[in-house]
């Protein structure tokens, strides 16, 4: 994670030899505002420039009968923590469980259960930011206190 007084960028490895670039910022990004980055990256080719939103995607059921949603299709806050992959892994798990178990109405529960981390510390990150006092806060915050910010990132993870 790379911050500047304009935005965030997040880099995700791919594969050997490509990186993903996520500028996360409300004006239109520029790889220069991340010097570091940009040192980092050096002639590196680039794709072209994509960009969506807003994220949040609400869905007020995951079961209808033998259909089971998972991953995004289940309901999305924010890619602020990359944890996609892994909760999609979980929710895939539980939902052949329920499956299995013939109880298919039984995965709600469980996906509330492994999102919950998810979804509460997402979207407070989200909502803070959309108030711009304390957006200005964050960003200087985090890079004042990475372990902090580390911290929170990694309480998803268990």
């Amino acid at each position: 994670v790379y911050w500047s007084r304009w935005g965030e960028a997040y880099v995700t490895p791919v594969e050997p030899g490509l990186v993903g670039v996520a500028i996360l910022s409300p004006q239109r990004p520029q790889l220069d505002w991340f010097p570091a980055l940009a040192a980092r990256l050096g002639d590196a080719a680039s794709g072209p420039a994509r960009g969506c939103g807003p994220l949040r995607q609400v869905v007020s059921r995951r079961v209808a009968g033998r259909v089971l949603l998972v991953g995004d299709a289940a309901g999305y806050e924010d890619a602020l923590t990359g944890e996609g992959i892994s909760l999609a892994v979980k929710q895939a798990t539980a939902a052949v469980a329920a499956i299995v178990a013939e109880a298919p109405q039984s995965y709600e529960r469980s996906w509330h259960t492994i999102t919950r981390r998810y979804r509460l510390l997402t979207r407070a990150l989200v909502l803070t930011g959309a108030w711009q006092p304390t957006r200005r806060a964050v960003v200087p915050a985090c890079h004042a206190l990475p372990v902090l910010f580390n911290r929170a990132v990694h309480l998803l993870a268990h």
